[in-house]
């Protein structure tokens, strides 16, 4: 028997006489014998066409890192280019306001990301609030071009499916340059017959606005609203987990667990970049007049970055307790941290963390939050060291010598410095060196059964002995 040997132009093993070193494919390609330049030219074409050209009905794509790039962002981390996005929120948190303000910032160009500087279309397709009515006023409040913004639906008014539309679809959105599809409410959008609780179901009809997201390179946001017996984030999308794990930026819009007047938004999911920080804003109530009435509608102002996670809005206990254990190291270090633009040591203040219960983890989160700068000291074993921000500094410069923490503070913050550094005791029975605004030694004899108090306790002890000994009331 013939030994059988390996296309040499494709790598398949079936073989044709008298070219046994080519598949049946390539041989027939190899067949073609040009003469003049011109039909070497068209050789090669067709040559290539074995590496790009249907194969028994199937596309192959040959790896090639030429073609590549990473991700790119409508909004920094948040809105991906290319894919499906969802946001998902309950019923009247706002997601409509939040995202006029999207919108408005997408058609100014100022959403940073990879659109930033350049004003873009948007289209929203929906009618669970009237484009007119509700949309309009809603985006002219959070000052967008509304010249950029269209609404899109069927000629009778109904919804847009996008199985069956596709193609006029795709029309519409190179005809008006758009780059940002937003569905007011995606299941309007998928189809009549379409189960949401089907996994298969889900994944069909996501395939045409996925589709459309890739070959056109804009953005698709869906809104959708949660699983209120959802125990993670992964069961909060109401209907088939498809949803979610189609999705290539999932994002949770929720009330601030500790203001009710605050919304966060949070991302729970995301396949191609790194998890972006909370975002918290807040509701309120923008008011105009324009064709003879009085318009008064929500708009979100107020933005700034938070701390917060799906975890801690979904109500998760663990969570809710490590927030609350970064709050505290925050206290503990602005406590202790003296705001005189120089380096201090920072093992005393983790000392301090630990001796209240927070761990290093927390500590280093707690520090972050504050911006805190931190370098390593040039001493050996010095450990590193932390100071306030400064302008104009850069962190983790080897410092010249390692500075010491006063030895003699003054006034009610130094107090409490020097009284946690050194490690200060007390019982519930000091009254005695309370009045004199001193603590009792315990290496007088009367300090045998004396406990360390937490660090916010001491702190409180602190500011009352610095209050009674300047004056202060």
């Amino acid at each position: 028997m013939a030994e059988v040997k390996p296309c040499h132009k494709c790598g398949t093993t079936t073989g044709k006489a008298p070219l046994a070193a080519m598949c049946n494919r390539c041989a027939d390609l190899h067949a073609f014998s040009p003469s003049t330049p011109e039909r070497q030219g068209d050789q090669i074409d067709r040559e290539n066409e074995v590496n790009s050209a249907p194969l028994v009905g199937l596309t192959v794509h040959v790896a090639d890192l030429s073609k590549s790039a990473p991700p790119r962002f409508a909004w920094q981390d948040r809105l991906v280019l290319g894919y499906l996005n969802l946001l998902i929120g309950n019923e009247g948190v706002g997601k409509g306001t939040l995202m006029a303000w999207v919108i408005a910032r997408l058609t100014r160009g100022e959403l940073p990301g990879d659109l930033k500087g350049q004003p873009v279309g948007v289209g929203v397709l929906g009618d669970e609030d009237s484009f007119a009515d509700v949309w309009t006023p809603r985006l002219h409040a959070a000052k967008a071009d509304l010249a950029r913004v269209v609404q899109i639906e069927r000629p009778d008014g109904g919804f847009v499916e996008v199985g069956e539309d596709r193609e006029k679809l795709s029309l519409v959105i190179k005809e008006r340059g758009l780059r940002v599809l937003f569905f007011d409410q995606l299941l309007d959008n998928l189809g009549v017959g379409v189960d949401d609780w089907r996994q298969k179901a889900v994944r069909e009809s996501l395939q045409p606005i996925r589709a459309l997201a890739r070959e056109l390179d804009i953005v698709t946001l869906g809104s959708l609203h949660p699983n209120k017996r959802a125990d993670s984030f992964r069961q909060l999308v109401s209907g088939a987990s498809s949803f979610n794990a189609v999705s290539r930026s999932s994002l949770l819009l929720a009330q601030h667990p500790d203001d009710e007047s605050r919304r966060v938004l949070a991302r729970g999911k995301g396949n191609l970049s790194q998890t972006p920080e909370s975002v918290e804003f807040e509701l309120a109530e923008e008011r105009f007049n324009a064709n003879g009435y009085e318009f008064k509608v929500p708009v979100a102002r107020g933005f700034k970055a938070g701390d917060l996670t799906v975890d801690d809005l979904m109500g998760n206990d663990a969570p809710r307790e490590e927030h609350s254990k970064i709050a505290e190291a925050c206290e503990i270090i602005e406590a202790l941290l003296p705001r005189d633009g120089g380096w201090h040591p920072a093992k005393p203040i983790k000392e301090a963390c630990a001796a209240d219960g927070v761990d290093d983890r927390m500590a280093k989160r707690a520090k972050e939050r504050l911006g805190i700068e931190h370098r390593r000291a040039a001493a050996f074993h010095a450990g590193t060291e932390w100071r306030w921000p400064t302008q104009g500094t850069a962190q983790d410069t080897p410092g010249p010598s390692v500075p010491t923490v006063p030895s003699s503070p003054s006034g009610p913050s130094g107090t409490a410095q020097k009284s946690l550094l050194s490690g200060s005791w007390a019982t519930g029975a000091t009254q005695d060196s309370e009045d004199k605004g001193q603590r009792p030694d315990p290496s007088d004899g009367r300090g045998d059964d004396l406990q360390p108090l937490p660090v916010l306790e001491r702190l409180a002890w602190e500011r009352r002995m610095a209050a009674s000994t300047d004056g202060t009331p």
